[in-house]
């Protein structure tokens, strides 16, 4: 189960995953996710974090193919998209 540990002064809401990743709800938007933990003793992974907006894909005539994230200004559809996330794609952590 996903559990809150800390709101930040910015408003962004850090939740524990089932899987002891952190993932997070921004302000702005954005809702990102933390590597798997048995991947932060590698170099540059400790802290990083990933998208998990939705992607728009558009077709550029010279450069190939252009990306946007589609944000999510509200709370509760960010919180979701954490749950859903936690629901489809997270273990539980073993002892």
């Amino acid at each position: 189960m996903m559990k809150l540990i800390k709101v930040t002064s910015e408003g962004s809401l850090h939740f524990e995953m089932t899987d002891g990743r952190r993932g997070v709800s921004y302000e702005s938007g954005y809702v990102r996710i933390s590597v798997k933990p048995h991947n932060t003793g590698r170099r540059g992974t400790a802290g990083r974090m990933y998208q998990i907006n939705k992607k728009l894909t558009k077709e550029c005539d010279n450069h190939g193919y252009s990306y946007k994230r589609v944000l999510l200004p509200n709370q509760n559809d960010r919180i979701n998209r954490l749950l859903q996330f936690n629901r489809d794609s997270c273990q539980p952590k073993k002892l």
